[in-house]
C-alpha cells in the first residue's frame, strides 16, 4: 500500500517546482521551515519526498525515480545519501555554503555542519581543519560523514585542540 501523496512535483532547469499541493499542513510546514519559497522546493528535499512516497513526479514515486532526480540536478550520490540519513533521523538539513556540505538542525536547535566525503576521497588533515575552523567560526557543530561503498554512512565530530606549553 503506498502512502499519502502530499505534493506533485515538476522539473524545470535548475529547479524544482511545486504543481499541486494536497496537505495544507504539510506545505506550510515545508515553508515554515524555508524548504518550499513561492511553490519551489530544494531539489534535495524533493527527491528525498520522492524516495519516501510524499511526493511524486508525473505520478511516480520510488527510489528509482529519485535517483533520476538528482541524476538530473546533478546532486552527488553521497550528499543525497547524508541529506535522506539525516531528514529520516528527523533533522531540518539544506545545503551548506561550502562545497560537499549540508547544515543540520536538530529539534533543539543546534546546528551542525556537514562535511560529506565518499570512502577513497582524498582529503589533507589541513584541509580538515581548516574547514572545521570555518565551520565552528559560523556557530556550527563540525561533522563529518563518511560515505562508504555500499551506502553506511559513519559520522565523525571534527574538533581541533590547540596545546600550549607550559613554562616553569
Amino acid at each position: 500500500m503506498s502512502k499519502e501523496n502530499y505534493l506533485e512535483l515538476a522539473m524545470e532547469k535548475g529547479k524544482m517546482s511545486v504543481k499541486a499541493c494536497n496537505n495544507k499542513d504539510f506545505c506550510e510546514q515545508l515553508e515554515k521551515n524555508g524548504l518550499m519559497v513561492n511553490n519551489y522546493i530544494s531539489s534535495l528535499e524533493g527527491s528525498y519526498l520522492v524516495a519516501i512516497e510524499r511526493a511524486n513526479m508525473n505520478g511516480q514515486t520510488s527510489w528509482k525515480k529519485a535517483l533520476e532526480i538528482i541524476k538530473y540536478y546533478k546532486i552527488p550520490l553521497n550528499i543525497f545519501l547524508v541529506y535522506f540519513d539525516l531528514r529520516r533521523r528527523g533533522r531540518r538539513v539544506w545545503e551548506g555554503s561550502r562545497d560537499n556540505t549540508l547544515i543540520s538542525e536538530t529539534a533543539n536547535l543546534k546546528k551542525f555542519e556537514v562535511l560529506v566525503l565518499g570512502e577513497g576521497n582524498s582529503i589533507t588533515t589541513s584541509q580538515i581543519a581548516e574547514w572545521s575552523n570555518l565551520a565552528v567560526a559560523d556557530s556550527h557543530i563540525p561533522v563529518i560523514a563518511i560515505v562508504d561503498k555500499n551506502g553506511e554512512i559513519t559520522y565523525y565530530e571534527s574538533r581541533l585542540f590547540y596545546f600550549n606549553l607550559l613554562s616553569e
